[in-house]
Protein backbone atom coordinates (compact mmCIF):
# COMPACT_ATOMS: atom_id res chain seq x y z
CA UNK A 1 0.00 0.00 0.00
CA UNK A 2 0.95 3.36 -0.96
CA UNK A 3 2.31 5.83 2.09
CA UNK A 4 1.63 8.87 0.22
CA UNK A 5 -2.40 7.90 -0.02
CA UNK A 6 -1.96 7.54 3.18
CA UNK A 7 -0.76 10.35 4.27
CA UNK A 8 -2.85 12.79 2.18
CA UNK A 9 -5.74 10.76 3.64
CA UNK A 10 -4.82 11.81 7.16
CA UNK A 11 -3.99 15.24 6.06
CA UNK A 12 -7.74 15.52 4.68
CA UNK A 13 -9.11 13.89 8.03
CA UNK A 14 -6.58 16.38 10.17
CA UNK A 15 -7.74 19.48 8.03
CA UNK A 16 -11.32 19.00 8.71
CA UNK A 17 -11.71 17.91 11.58
CA UNK A 18 -14.79 18.83 13.72
CA UNK A 19 -17.06 19.16 10.58
CA UNK A 20 -20.04 17.14 10.29
CA UNK A 21 -20.72 17.77 6.95
CA UNK A 22 -17.08 16.96 5.80
CA UNK A 23 -17.99 13.48 3.79
CA UNK A 24 -14.93 11.07 3.04
CA UNK A 25 -15.89 8.24 1.01
CA UNK A 26 -13.07 5.46 0.20
CA UNK A 27 -13.77 2.79 -2.75
CA UNK A 28 -11.37 -0.08 -3.46
CA UNK A 29 -11.13 -1.88 -6.42
CA UNK A 30 -8.66 -4.69 -6.56
CA UNK A 31 -5.54 -3.69 -5.34
CA UNK A 32 -6.18 0.26 -5.69
CA UNK A 33 -7.88 2.58 -3.58
CA UNK A 34 -9.69 5.84 -4.19
CA UNK A 35 -11.11 8.18 -1.66
CA UNK A 36 -13.22 11.09 -2.60
CA UNK A 37 -13.75 14.27 -0.31
CA UNK A 38 -16.43 16.81 -0.51
CA UNK A 39 -18.87 18.46 2.04
CA UNK A 40 -22.44 17.22 1.96
CA UNK A 41 -24.77 19.25 0.49
CA UNK A 42 -22.27 21.69 -1.11
CA UNK A 43 -21.49 19.29 -3.05
CA UNK A 44 -23.90 17.35 -5.14
CA UNK A 45 -24.55 13.85 -3.97
CA UNK A 46 -26.07 13.09 -7.52
CA UNK A 47 -22.70 14.86 -9.48
CA UNK A 48 -20.82 13.00 -7.58
CA UNK A 49 -22.00 9.52 -7.94
CA UNK A 50 -22.86 10.05 -11.69
CA UNK A 51 -19.66 11.59 -13.01
CA UNK A 52 -17.53 10.33 -10.88
CA UNK A 53 -18.39 6.70 -8.52
CA UNK A 54 -20.22 5.20 -11.62
CA UNK A 55 -17.52 5.79 -14.16
CA UNK A 56 -14.71 4.37 -12.54
CA UNK A 57 -16.57 1.52 -11.13
CA UNK A 58 -18.23 0.99 -14.58
CA UNK A 59 -14.45 1.30 -16.42
CA UNK A 60 -12.75 -1.05 -13.16
CA UNK A 61 -15.44 -4.00 -14.19
CA UNK A 62 -15.04 -3.75 -17.98
CA UNK A 63 -11.25 -4.28 -17.20
CA UNK A 64 -10.80 -0.68 -18.60
CA UNK A 65 -9.94 1.48 -15.88
CA UNK A 66 -6.62 3.51 -16.42
CA UNK A 67 -5.12 5.11 -13.95
CA UNK A 68 -4.59 8.28 -13.66
CA UNK A 69 -8.55 8.67 -13.95
CA UNK A 70 -8.89 11.82 -15.41
CA UNK A 71 -9.85 9.97 -18.64
CA UNK A 72 -12.44 7.83 -16.63
CA UNK A 73 -14.46 10.70 -14.76
CA UNK A 74 -16.87 12.09 -17.23
CA UNK A 75 -17.25 15.48 -16.07
CA UNK A 76 -16.90 18.22 -18.31
CA UNK A 77 -14.61 20.32 -15.44
CA UNK A 78 -11.46 18.59 -14.00
CA UNK A 79 -8.68 20.39 -12.41
CA UNK A 80 -5.28 18.66 -11.33
CA UNK A 81 -4.08 19.80 -7.37
CA UNK A 82 -1.06 20.86 -6.96
CA UNK A 83 -0.43 21.30 -3.08
CA UNK A 84 -2.62 20.70 -0.18
CA UNK A 85 -4.08 24.92 -0.27
CA UNK A 86 -5.70 24.09 -3.57
CA UNK A 87 -6.84 20.65 -2.80
CA UNK A 88 -8.67 22.35 0.81
CA UNK A 89 -9.51 25.44 -1.35
CA UNK A 90 -11.38 23.19 -4.01
CA UNK A 91 -13.41 21.11 -1.32
CA UNK A 92 -14.29 24.19 0.13
CA UNK A 93 -15.57 25.66 -2.70
CA UNK A 94 -18.38 22.73 -3.34
CA UNK A 95 -15.86 20.59 -5.26
CA UNK A 96 -15.39 16.59 -4.97
CA UNK A 97 -11.48 16.40 -4.90
CA UNK A 98 -10.62 11.94 -5.98
CA UNK A 99 -7.17 10.70 -4.86
CA UNK A 100 -6.15 7.43 -5.60
CA UNK A 101 -3.46 5.03 -4.73
CA UNK A 102 -0.58 5.56 -6.76
CA UNK A 103 -1.02 9.73 -7.41
CA UNK A 104 2.45 11.20 -6.83
CA UNK A 105 1.97 14.51 -8.78
CA UNK A 106 0.05 16.54 -6.73
CA UNK A 107 -2.79 15.85 -4.14
CA UNK A 108 -5.52 14.16 -6.48
CA UNK A 109 -8.15 15.59 -8.76
CA UNK A 110 -10.55 18.49 -8.00
CA UNK A 111 -14.00 17.70 -10.17
CA UNK A 112 -16.54 20.24 -10.62
CA UNK A 113 -19.49 18.88 -8.75
CA UNK A 114 -21.24 22.28 -6.67
CA UNK A 115 -24.51 22.08 -5.94
CA UNK A 116 -25.97 25.06 -8.00
CA UNK A 117 -29.52 24.63 -6.24
CA UNK A 118 -30.79 28.62 -5.19
CA UNK A 119 -33.36 30.88 -6.24
CA UNK A 120 -34.58 30.97 -9.82
CA UNK A 121 -34.71 33.82 -12.21
CA UNK A 122 -36.79 36.43 -11.61
CA UNK A 123 -37.88 40.05 -11.89
CA UNK A 124 -35.82 41.73 -10.06
CA UNK A 125 -38.28 44.04 -7.60
CA UNK A 126 -35.81 47.04 -7.43
CA UNK A 127 -36.01 47.69 -11.31
CA UNK A 128 -39.11 47.59 -12.47
CA UNK A 129 -40.05 47.80 -16.37
CA UNK A 130 -43.17 47.49 -18.39
CA UNK A 131 -41.42 46.99 -21.45
CA UNK A 132 -38.34 44.84 -21.62
CA UNK A 133 -37.02 41.24 -20.80
CA UNK A 134 -38.52 40.28 -16.79
CA UNK A 135 -35.72 38.35 -15.80
CA UNK A 136 -33.12 39.22 -13.33
CA UNK A 137 -29.69 38.29 -11.80
CA UNK A 138 -29.70 35.87 -8.80
CA UNK A 139 -27.12 35.07 -6.09
CA UNK A 140 -25.40 32.33 -8.37
CA UNK A 141 -22.01 33.76 -10.08
CA UNK A 142 -22.24 31.19 -13.04
CA UNK A 143 -25.88 31.35 -13.70
CA UNK A 144 -25.03 35.36 -13.75
CA UNK A 145 -22.28 35.03 -15.81
CA UNK A 146 -24.46 33.13 -17.90
CA UNK A 147 -27.44 35.52 -18.58
CA UNK A 148 -24.89 37.73 -20.08
CA UNK A 149 -23.24 36.11 -22.56
CA UNK A 150 -27.47 34.92 -23.54
CA UNK A 151 -27.53 38.55 -24.69
CA UNK A 152 -23.80 39.03 -26.25
CA UNK A 153 -23.16 36.17 -28.46
CA UNK A 154 -19.82 37.57 -28.97
CA UNK A 155 -15.87 35.77 -28.62
CA UNK A 156 -15.08 39.29 -27.68
CA UNK A 157 -16.87 39.27 -24.25
CA UNK A 158 -13.80 38.05 -22.10
CA UNK A 159 -14.19 36.80 -18.07
CA UNK A 160 -11.38 36.91 -15.67
CA UNK A 161 -11.95 34.50 -12.46
CA UNK A 162 -10.43 35.95 -9.10
CA UNK A 163 -11.01 35.11 -5.60
CA UNK A 164 -11.17 37.39 -2.63
CA UNK A 165 -12.01 37.33 1.28
CA UNK A 166 -8.94 35.13 3.23
CA UNK A 167 -12.04 33.54 5.31
CA UNK A 168 -15.07 33.26 2.24
CA UNK A 169 -12.81 32.25 -0.74
CA UNK A 170 -15.55 34.46 -2.56
CA UNK A 171 -15.23 34.41 -6.59
CA UNK A 172 -15.31 37.26 -8.33
CA UNK A 173 -15.39 37.30 -11.75
CA UNK A 174 -14.60 40.38 -14.32
CA UNK A 175 -16.40 40.63 -17.64
CA UNK A 176 -15.94 43.30 -20.40
CA UNK A 177 -16.27 43.39 -24.64
CA UNK A 178 -12.19 43.28 -25.56
CA UNK A 179 -11.83 46.20 -27.94
CA UNK A 180 -14.87 48.32 -26.76
CA UNK A 181 -13.58 48.34 -23.24
CA UNK A 182 -10.47 50.32 -22.39
CA UNK A 183 -7.43 47.88 -21.68
CA UNK A 184 -5.94 50.13 -18.73
CA UNK A 185 -9.39 50.35 -17.06
CA UNK A 186 -9.79 46.95 -17.32
CA UNK A 187 -6.55 46.16 -15.76
CA UNK A 188 -7.24 48.92 -13.05
CA UNK A 189 -9.91 47.09 -12.00
CA UNK A 190 -8.62 43.89 -11.59
CA UNK A 191 -5.75 45.07 -9.70
CA UNK A 192 -8.57 47.21 -7.10
CA UNK A 193 -10.03 44.01 -6.92
CA UNK A 194 -7.03 41.45 -6.26
CA UNK A 195 -5.62 44.35 -3.51
CA UNK A 196 -8.46 43.90 -1.27
CA UNK A 197 -7.44 42.12 2.17
CA UNK A 198 -10.23 41.35 3.89
CA UNK A 199 -11.67 38.71 5.88
CA UNK A 200 -14.50 37.68 3.52
CA UNK A 201 -16.66 39.33 1.04
CA UNK A 202 -20.45 38.26 1.21
CA UNK A 203 -22.05 40.90 -1.04
CA UNK A 204 -21.07 42.85 -4.38
CA UNK A 205 -21.42 45.90 -1.88
CA UNK A 206 -18.15 44.84 0.29
CA UNK A 207 -16.39 44.92 -3.37
CA UNK A 208 -18.21 48.38 -4.45
CA UNK A 209 -16.59 49.81 -1.00
CA UNK A 210 -13.02 48.78 -2.26
CA UNK A 211 -12.75 49.35 -5.75
CA UNK A 212 -14.80 52.92 -6.07
CA UNK A 213 -12.87 55.99 -6.19
CA UNK A 214 -11.72 57.75 -3.16
CA UNK A 215 -12.16 56.79 0.04
CA UNK A 216 -15.55 57.80 1.37
CA UNK A 217 -17.13 59.46 -1.46
CA UNK A 218 -21.03 60.73 -0.88
CA UNK A 219 -22.02 59.98 -4.72
CA UNK A 220 -21.08 56.41 -5.80
CA UNK A 221 -18.74 55.94 -8.08
CA UNK A 222 -19.82 52.22 -9.05
CA UNK A 223 -23.19 51.21 -10.47
CA UNK A 224 -25.21 48.35 -9.53
CA UNK A 225 -27.67 46.64 -11.10
CA UNK A 226 -29.97 43.33 -10.94
CA UNK A 227 -30.72 43.31 -14.87
CA UNK A 228 -28.92 41.52 -17.41
CA UNK A 229 -30.01 43.21 -20.16
CA UNK A 230 -29.08 46.99 -18.73
CA UNK A 231 -25.46 45.37 -17.49
CA UNK A 232 -25.30 44.39 -21.14
CA UNK A 233 -26.24 47.62 -22.24
CA UNK A 234 -23.52 49.52 -20.32
CA UNK A 235 -20.77 46.25 -21.20
CA UNK A 236 -21.41 47.51 -25.05
CA UNK A 237 -21.10 51.20 -24.21
CA UNK A 238 -17.19 49.90 -22.84
CA UNK A 239 -17.70 49.41 -18.96
CA UNK A 240 -17.00 46.60 -17.36
CA UNK A 241 -19.17 44.73 -15.06
CA UNK A 242 -18.24 42.45 -11.82
CA UNK A 243 -20.04 39.67 -10.55
CA UNK A 244 -19.64 38.51 -7.35
CA UNK A 245 -21.00 34.88 -6.13
CA UNK A 246 -23.82 34.96 -3.46
CA UNK A 247 -25.10 38.02 -4.70
CA UNK A 248 -27.80 38.84 -7.12
CA UNK A 249 -26.73 42.77 -8.07
CA UNK A 250 -23.87 42.99 -10.35
CA UNK A 251 -21.44 46.04 -10.72
CA UNK A 252 -20.51 48.08 -13.27
CA UNK A 253 -17.22 50.89 -13.59
CA UNK A 254 -16.91 53.38 -14.86
CA UNK A 255 -20.55 54.92 -13.25
CA UNK A 256 -21.23 58.40 -14.50
CA UNK A 257 -23.52 61.05 -12.96
CA UNK A 258 -26.02 60.58 -16.06
CA UNK A 259 -26.36 57.21 -15.60
CA UNK A 260 -28.75 57.52 -12.66
CA UNK A 261 -30.90 60.09 -15.03
CA UNK A 262 -30.90 56.47 -17.68
CA UNK A 263 -33.76 54.11 -17.56
CA UNK A 264 -33.41 50.59 -19.80
CA UNK A 265 -37.35 51.22 -20.75
CA UNK A 266 -36.01 54.55 -22.65
CA UNK A 267 -34.59 53.11 -25.28
CA UNK A 268 -37.59 50.83 -25.82
CA UNK A 269 -40.08 54.59 -26.17
CA UNK A 270 -40.19 57.36 -28.70
CA UNK A 271 -37.03 59.25 -28.29
CA UNK A 272 -39.21 62.46 -27.77
CA UNK A 273 -41.04 61.23 -24.83
CA UNK A 274 -37.88 59.90 -23.51
CA UNK A 275 -36.27 63.41 -23.48
CA UNK A 276 -39.47 64.83 -21.58
CA UNK A 277 -39.34 61.95 -18.82
CA UNK A 278 -35.37 62.45 -18.39
CA UNK A 279 -35.65 66.51 -18.36
CA UNK A 280 -38.37 65.71 -15.15
CA UNK A 281 -36.22 63.33 -14.15
CA UNK A 282 -33.36 65.87 -13.50
CA UNK A 283 -36.00 68.73 -12.24
CA UNK A 284 -37.54 66.27 -9.69
CA UNK A 285 -33.60 65.78 -8.26
CA UNK A 286 -32.94 69.14 -8.41
CA UNK A 287 -35.95 69.77 -6.63
CA UNK A 288 -35.39 66.73 -4.22
CA UNK A 289 -31.67 68.75 -3.60
CA UNK A 290 -32.51 72.45 -3.69
CA UNK A 291 -35.89 72.86 -2.76
CA UNK A 292 -36.10 72.88 1.00
CA UNK A 293 -32.61 74.80 1.19
CA UNK A 294 -34.06 77.60 -0.85
CA UNK A 295 -37.25 77.45 1.32
CA UNK A 296 -35.03 78.13 4.28
CA UNK A 297 -32.33 80.45 2.97
CA UNK A 298 -35.29 82.82 1.61
CA UNK A 299 -38.29 82.22 4.29
CA UNK A 300 -35.30 83.07 7.43
CA UNK A 301 -32.73 84.98 6.12
CA UNK A 302 -34.22 86.77 2.83
CA UNK A 303 -37.67 87.70 3.82
CA UNK A 304 -37.45 90.91 2.12
CA UNK A 305 -37.13 89.06 -1.41
CA UNK A 306 -40.88 87.11 -1.08
CA UNK A 307 -44.04 89.06 -1.51
CA UNK A 308 -45.92 90.09 0.99
CA UNK A 309 -48.28 87.50 0.62
CA UNK A 310 -46.43 84.70 1.03
CA UNK A 311 -44.97 85.49 4.04
CA UNK A 312 -48.04 86.17 5.84
CA UNK A 313 -49.50 82.79 4.00
CA UNK A 314 -46.77 80.98 5.91
CA UNK A 315 -46.48 83.49 9.22
CA UNK A 316 -50.58 82.33 9.78
CA UNK A 317 -50.23 78.98 9.65
CA UNK A 318 -46.70 78.77 11.87
CA UNK A 319 -48.09 80.93 14.78
CA UNK A 320 -48.82 78.46 17.08
CA UNK A 321 -45.43 77.01 16.52
CA UNK A 322 -43.02 77.51 19.54
CA UNK A 323 -39.73 76.62 17.00
CA UNK A 324 -38.18 78.48 14.06
CA UNK A 325 -39.16 77.88 9.99
CA UNK A 326 -34.79 76.56 10.10
CA UNK A 327 -35.74 73.61 12.86
CA UNK A 328 -39.29 72.63 12.24
CA UNK A 329 -38.04 71.91 8.41
CA UNK A 330 -34.77 69.86 9.79
CA UNK A 331 -37.54 68.19 12.46
CA UNK A 332 -40.22 67.17 9.63
CA UNK A 333 -37.44 65.59 7.71
CA UNK A 334 -35.90 63.58 10.54
CA UNK A 335 -39.61 62.59 11.33
CA UNK A 336 -39.94 61.62 7.68
CA UNK A 337 -36.30 59.66 7.19
CA UNK A 338 -37.22 58.14 10.57
CA UNK A 339 -41.10 56.99 9.14
CA UNK A 340 -39.29 55.51 5.94
CA UNK A 341 -37.07 53.58 7.68
CA UNK A 342 -39.05 52.02 9.95
CA UNK A 343 -41.22 50.81 6.88
CA UNK A 344 -38.25 49.71 5.61
CA UNK A 345 -37.10 47.32 8.04
CA UNK A 346 -40.53 45.98 9.03
CA UNK A 347 -41.99 43.03 7.65
CA UNK A 348 -44.15 43.60 4.42
CA UNK A 349 -47.57 42.46 6.60
CA UNK A 350 -46.76 45.37 8.99
CA UNK A 351 -45.49 47.76 6.27
CA UNK A 352 -48.83 49.27 5.24
CA UNK A 353 -49.46 49.21 9.43
CA UNK A 354 -46.29 51.69 9.50
CA UNK A 355 -47.64 53.40 6.32
CA UNK A 356 -50.75 54.74 8.16
CA UNK A 357 -49.13 56.12 11.50
CA UNK A 358 -46.86 57.87 9.28
CA UNK A 359 -49.08 59.92 7.20
CA UNK A 360 -50.96 60.62 10.63
CA UNK A 361 -48.18 61.89 12.03
CA UNK A 362 -47.16 64.04 9.45
CA UNK A 363 -50.37 64.75 7.96
CA UNK A 364 -53.47 67.23 9.20
CA UNK A 365 -53.18 65.27 12.72
CA UNK A 366 -49.85 66.81 12.74
CA UNK A 367 -50.59 70.12 11.90
CA UNK A 368 -53.98 70.52 13.80
CA UNK A 369 -52.16 69.73 16.98
CA UNK A 370 -50.21 72.49 16.11
CA UNK A 371 -46.49 70.39 15.52
CA UNK A 372 -45.96 71.39 12.11
CA UNK A 373 -47.43 74.08 9.80
CA UNK A 374 -49.18 72.79 6.10
CA UNK A 375 -46.59 75.07 3.90
CA UNK A 376 -43.41 72.94 5.57
CA UNK A 377 -45.05 69.70 4.93
CA UNK A 378 -45.81 70.28 1.41
CA UNK A 379 -42.37 70.96 0.67
CA UNK A 380 -40.89 68.35 2.72
CA UNK A 381 -43.10 66.39 1.02
CA UNK A 382 -42.51 67.09 -2.59
CA UNK A 383 -38.75 66.92 -2.07
CA UNK A 384 -39.39 63.58 -0.34
CA UNK A 385 -41.28 61.96 -3.12
CA UNK A 386 -39.30 63.54 -5.80
CA UNK A 387 -36.21 62.19 -3.84
CA UNK A 388 -37.29 58.78 -5.30
CA UNK A 389 -37.54 59.45 -9.01
CA UNK A 390 -33.25 58.32 -9.10
CA UNK A 391 -32.85 55.74 -6.82
CA UNK A 392 -29.20 55.54 -7.38
CA UNK A 393 -28.59 58.59 -5.46
CA UNK A 394 -31.29 58.53 -3.08
CA UNK A 395 -29.40 57.80 0.16
CA UNK A 396 -26.32 60.73 -1.21
CA UNK A 397 -29.15 63.09 -1.61
CA UNK A 398 -30.75 62.96 1.91
CA UNK A 399 -27.24 63.73 3.63
CA UNK A 400 -26.73 66.47 0.94
CA UNK A 401 -29.97 67.92 1.40
CA UNK A 402 -29.87 67.90 5.03
CA UNK A 403 -26.04 70.11 4.68
CA UNK A 404 -27.87 72.67 1.99
CA UNK A 405 -30.48 73.48 4.57
CA UNK A 406 -27.72 74.12 7.48
CA UNK A 407 -25.82 76.10 4.87
CA UNK A 408 -28.88 78.09 3.73
CA UNK A 409 -30.44 78.49 7.49
CA UNK A 410 -27.27 79.86 8.92
CA UNK A 411 -25.59 81.91 5.72
CA UNK A 412 -28.56 82.26 3.76
CA UNK A 413 -28.61 82.53 -0.03
CA UNK A 414 -25.13 83.24 -0.50
CA UNK A 415 -24.69 80.20 1.59
CA UNK A 416 -27.10 78.44 -0.75
CA UNK A 417 -25.36 79.40 -4.12
CA UNK A 418 -21.69 79.19 -2.39
CA UNK A 419 -22.33 75.21 -1.39
CA UNK A 420 -23.89 74.75 -4.52
CA UNK A 421 -21.24 75.76 -6.69
CA UNK A 422 -18.50 74.09 -4.60
CA UNK A 423 -20.24 70.99 -5.25
CA UNK A 424 -20.88 71.11 -8.69
CA UNK A 425 -17.11 72.19 -8.79
CA UNK A 426 -16.04 68.92 -6.93
CA UNK A 427 -18.70 66.84 -8.59
CA UNK A 428 -16.51 67.73 -11.97
CA UNK A 429 -13.47 67.06 -10.49
CA UNK A 430 -14.37 63.15 -9.55
CA UNK A 431 -13.46 60.11 -11.47
CA UNK A 432 -14.66 56.43 -11.63
CA UNK A 433 -11.63 54.27 -12.46
CA UNK A 434 -9.92 57.63 -13.85
CA UNK A 435 -13.51 58.55 -16.23
CA UNK A 436 -14.78 61.92 -15.64
CA UNK A 437 -17.78 61.64 -13.32
CA UNK A 438 -19.59 64.77 -14.66
CA UNK A 439 -18.92 63.15 -18.64
CA UNK A 440 -20.21 64.00 -21.21
CA UNK A 441 -21.10 67.22 -19.54
CA UNK A 442 -17.64 68.11 -18.47
CA UNK A 443 -15.55 67.69 -20.77
CA UNK A 444 -17.74 68.24 -23.01
CA UNK A 445 -18.46 65.06 -25.18
CA UNK A 446 -20.81 65.67 -28.32
CA UNK A 447 -21.24 62.29 -29.33
CA UNK A 448 -22.22 61.33 -25.47
CA UNK A 449 -24.57 64.00 -25.23
CA UNK A 450 -27.15 62.52 -27.73
CA UNK A 451 -27.75 60.21 -24.65
CA UNK A 452 -27.66 62.34 -21.44
CA UNK A 453 -30.88 64.84 -20.90
CA UNK A 454 -31.73 65.15 -24.60
CA UNK A 455 -31.66 61.14 -26.21
CA UNK A 456 -31.36 61.02 -29.52
CA UNK A 457 -32.48 58.09 -31.88
CA UNK A 458 -30.63 54.19 -31.36
CA UNK A 459 -29.83 54.90 -35.00
CA UNK A 460 -28.04 58.18 -34.41
CA UNK A 461 -25.79 57.02 -31.79
CA UNK A 462 -23.53 55.77 -34.18
CA UNK A 463 -20.31 55.71 -31.27
CA UNK A 464 -19.43 54.77 -28.51
CA UNK A 465 -18.58 57.64 -25.92
CA UNK A 466 -15.04 58.47 -26.11
CA UNK A 467 -14.51 58.99 -22.25
CA UNK A 468 -15.40 55.22 -21.18
CA UNK A 469 -13.97 53.06 -24.28
CA UNK A 470 -10.98 55.90 -24.69
CA UNK A 471 -10.99 55.59 -28.55
CA UNK A 472 -13.46 55.77 -31.21
CA UNK A 473 -15.72 52.43 -31.67
CA UNK A 474 -18.49 52.78 -34.14
CA UNK A 475 -21.93 51.24 -32.97
CA UNK A 476 -24.02 51.38 -36.20
CA UNK A 477 -23.76 53.27 -39.45
CA UNK A 478 -26.33 55.58 -38.66
CA UNK A 479 -28.80 54.55 -41.19
CA UNK A 480 -32.40 53.94 -41.18
CA UNK A 481 -35.50 53.54 -43.56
Amino acid sequence: MSSRYDTVKREFSEAFRDMSDFSFRELVFGEHRIFIAYISNFSSKLYINKYVIEPISHAYENGTANFPLESVITNVKIEGLADFTAASRAVLSGNAVVFYDGYESGYGISVFTKNEEGRSTSEPETENVIRGPHEGFTESGENNAMLLRRRLHTASLKRRDMTVGAVSQTSVSVMYLEGVADPSTVEEVCRRILAIKTDAVLDSGYVEIFIQDGKTPLYPTVGNSERPDKVAAKLLEGRIAVIVDGSPVVLTVPFLFCEALQVTEDYSKSPWYATFIRIIRFAAFLTALYLPALFVALFVRHRDLMPAYLITLVEEARHSLPFSLFWEVLIIFLLFEVVREVGLRMPKAVGSAVGLVGSLILGDSAIEAGIASAPVLIVVALAAVCNFIVPPYMNSNILYRFLMIVVSGVFGLYGFFAAAMLSLLHMCMKTSVGVPYFSPFAPMDFAGLKDFLFMAPIWAMKRVPVSIARKEVIRTKGEKR
